[in-house]
């Protein structure tokens, strides 16, 4: 239910059984006075006209003739709505709002022989009236709805209410005597279950760009994903979550980058997820290919994750994606089923409808008719593949709208989603499942904590800290944070050898070297000079931007030559990477690093510094050739932003090192082609 009927909401609503039921109809019906019944959906019906569309779609902007039929109502025999019964029960639990929809709704379960459904139906309308005689007669008496309520939050408003005031409770002792006061309210959860809720109350919620995974953050190294939760989150209740794969495709000289992101991603979700209540998380790939194996372990380590730090209803997971996203679920979604409640592949390359049909997942697709990025005809086939079987699928395809992703088809899928849940046959309720479920498992000690720690009495120390360190990820950068704040002895030493040691994920050591920026010590500094330029490379640029910074917030007298030497490193990397045009990804790695590396060189600079160094390598090798940047059409790429950031940093440069007139003409004149860029160096010339 997306609008739980009690004062305080704890868990939403779960699904059983999704596979089409022996009997029963699969789709709606149309039969015309002459020539075969056909099924499919009700777009619109008049006294005059019926529109009928056969792949299921009830989007009125379909206009392909072989998906749509238009029939004078005068040659029309019956039309007949017949929706699935495992799905309409969840649309009118959704919409019932008195007790007495509710028994209406358990009436029509039982019909429709969906025990589980009717039996909670009752349960929430006598929730809602105790004395409801139909409710009760429906439950079947009085023994099954104590049994039903019986440590069930969702039908006991004064547990429900101890679970807020546990989640809320911030001293660990105090939370201890609430456990027991759960358990004696027959409450099942277990005390580290419990602790997941109070860990996940504290998560932020709303948007959060590029966040580290943490989940086997040292095998998934530079793994980042965005991810979106309600305002309205709160673990006392269960979420559904939605894993969005974005589009895009390799790039670079060497094809090892990638086009597209979690954040483009989730720009298609976020708005309605937020109305909705949806968890949405968007992965950025490893490499491009969604079924490459090493984006299959991150999604399915990211899964984990998710599950373990947000209250999830496990019957409620959905993949989804668009463009390369959309191959990616394709490729991904037959190695997930046994997690997935629905998927939707939009404006992909098509697949095979047998992983379906055999699980029964529901799917909806998406494809642009006029779609020349990604033809349709894969889709269509896949689509077809459906067509004839008593599946519960979706096509919809709309011309006018390229490769695009319209609000109307988003709306559409939210709307699939709603009154779709996993498959589960062993699972014979109604209720729905939590992830907190489960007991703490040595990963999730490892890379998340554990949940007990604080209710234990375990701190962390430093040599806790610098382990966290070597995981990379989300796990180092709460290293970070404790470092900077506890500042323990030997600190810098210790986390200097983090730094230093190759075998850790280029992730651990860029943390490392933010780590340091924030702590005192000779050691400390004389890592990060050795660090800036230990090579430049794809996983390097992590770490050499991390140390300019390190060096710069620490003022370090020595940091101007080792910033040189690294903007030399960088120069040649960018000069390895060029082709005509210069490929985007490449054109940005090389910038932003080289960006860092001259805002920490400004920030050092006195009259002493030697400018000459950034003009002959940054100014020469790089601006004044003014290499054209190939862009994506399909994602949002601006070189000139990445050529403006530059050229202030270069600007600020020369002003602190007081830079001759000849350096600075040489400058404005390779900026001649970008009067924005031009304009912002000159003016920290003044």
């Amino acid at each position: 239910m997306r609008s739980p009927r009690l004062p305080i909401p704890v868990i939403v609503l779960g699904l059983v059984t999704l596979c089409p039921l022996p009997g029963r109809a699969a789709a709606d019906e149309l039969v015309p006075k002459r020539g075969k019944a056909v099924q499919g959906a009700i777009v619109s019906q008049t006294n005059d006209e019926v529109v009928f569309n056969v792949y299921r779609s009830r989007n009125p902007g379909v206009t392909n003739p072989e998906h749509v039929l238009r029939l004078k109502m005068a040659d029309v025999k019956r039309v007949e709505e017949t929706p699935r019964p495992e799905v309409e029960i969840w649309r009118r639990l959704d919409v019932a709002k008195t007790a007495d929809e509710l028994v209406a709704a358990g009436q029509y379960a039982r019909e429709n022989k969906l025990k589980g459904e009717a039996t909670l139906a009752f349960a929430l309308a006598l929730a809602q009236d105790p004395a409801h005689a139909e409710a009760m007669k429906g439950i079947g008496g009085r023994t099954k709805w104590d049994s039903e309520r019986k440590g069930n939050p969702l039908l006991d408003p004064e547990l429900a209410a101890l679970l807020e005031r546990y989640v809320a409770e911030p001293d660990g002792p105090a939370r201890v005597m609430l456990q027991r006061t759960l358990k004696d309210a027959s409450f099942a959860a277990k005390p580290y279950e419990l602790e997941r809720w109070r860990r996940s109350v504290l998560l932020p919620k709303g948007y959060e760009r590029d966040r580290p995974l943490s989940y086997r953050s040292d095998v998934h190294a530079g793994a980042v994903y965005t991810i979106h939760v309600p305002a309205a989150y709160t673990p006392t209740r269960t979420w559904p979550l939605i894993i969005g794969l974005h589009g895009g495709g390799p790039d670079g000289k060497l094809g090892d980058e990638v086009v597209g992101s979690g954040p483009s991603a989730m720009n298609f979700y976020q708005r309605h997820a937020e109305r909705h209540g949806y968890i949405v998380a968007c992965p950025t790939a490893l490499v491009a290919g969604w079924p490459n194996k090493q984006n299959e372990d991150f999604v399915r380590d990211l899964l984990t994750e998710l599950k373990l730090l947000y209250h999830v209803d496990v019957d409620r997971v959905y993949l989804t994606g668009h463009s390369m996203g959309g191959f990616g679920t394709w490729g991904l979604a037959p190695r997930f089923l046994d997690d997935l409640a629905a998927v939707s592949p939009m404006a992909g390359g098509g697949g095979s409808a047998s992983p379906y049909l055999a699980t029964g997942t529901p799917v909806f697709i998406f494809h642009g008719a006029d779609d020349a990025v990604v033809g349709p005809s894969g889709d269509r086939a896949v689509a077809k593949q459906f067509l004839d079987t008593t599946h519960d699928f979706v096509y919809t395809e709309l011309d006018g709208v390229g490769h695009g992703f319209p609000d109307s088809v988003q709306q559409e899928l939210f709307d699939f989603f709603a009154v779709r849940h996993r498959r589960d046959k062993k699972y014979k309720a109604a209720w729905p499942r939590s992830s907190f479920a489960g007991k703490v498992s040595q990963e999730e000690e490892t890379y998340l904590g554990d949940p007990m720690a604080e209710i234990d009495g375990v701190a962390p120390d430093l040599k806790t800290w610098t382990a966290w360190l070597k995981l990379g990820g989300g796990r180092a950068l709460a290293a970070v944070v404790a470092l900077a704040e506890h500042q323990p002895e030997g600190a810098a030493a210790a986390v200097g050898k983090v730094l230093g040691t190759p075998a850790v994920p280029f992730t651990g050591r860029g943390y490392a070297a933010r780590a340091l920026g924030a702590l005192q010590g000779e050691e400390g500094l004389a890592a990060l000079r050795k660090a800036v330029v230990v090579e430049a490379s794809k996983e390097q640029s992590f770490v050499a931007i991390e140390c300019a910074q390190a060096i710069a917030r620490r003022k370090d007298p020595e940091g101007t030559a080792a910033l040189s030497r690294a903007v030399e490193l960088w120069v040649g990397y960018y000069e390895s990477h060029h082709m005509e045009p210069l490929a985007y990804s490449d054109w940005q790695r090389s910038v932003s690093v080289l960006t860092a590396l001259c805002e920490a060189w400004a920030d050092l600079a006195t009259p002493e510094s030697k400018p000459e160094v950034l003009g002959r390598s940054v100014v020469a090798r790089v601006l004044a050739l003014q290499h054209e940047v190939r862009v994506s059409e399909r994602v949002p790429q601006d070189p000139a932003a990445a050529r403006l950031a530059l050229a202030t940093a270069l600007g600020r440069a020369y002003k602190g090192a007081e830079a001759p007139d000849v350096l600075w003409d040489k400058l404005l004149e390779a900026l001649s082609n970008d009067a924005a860029a031009k304009s912002a160096a000159e003016g920290q010339r003044r």
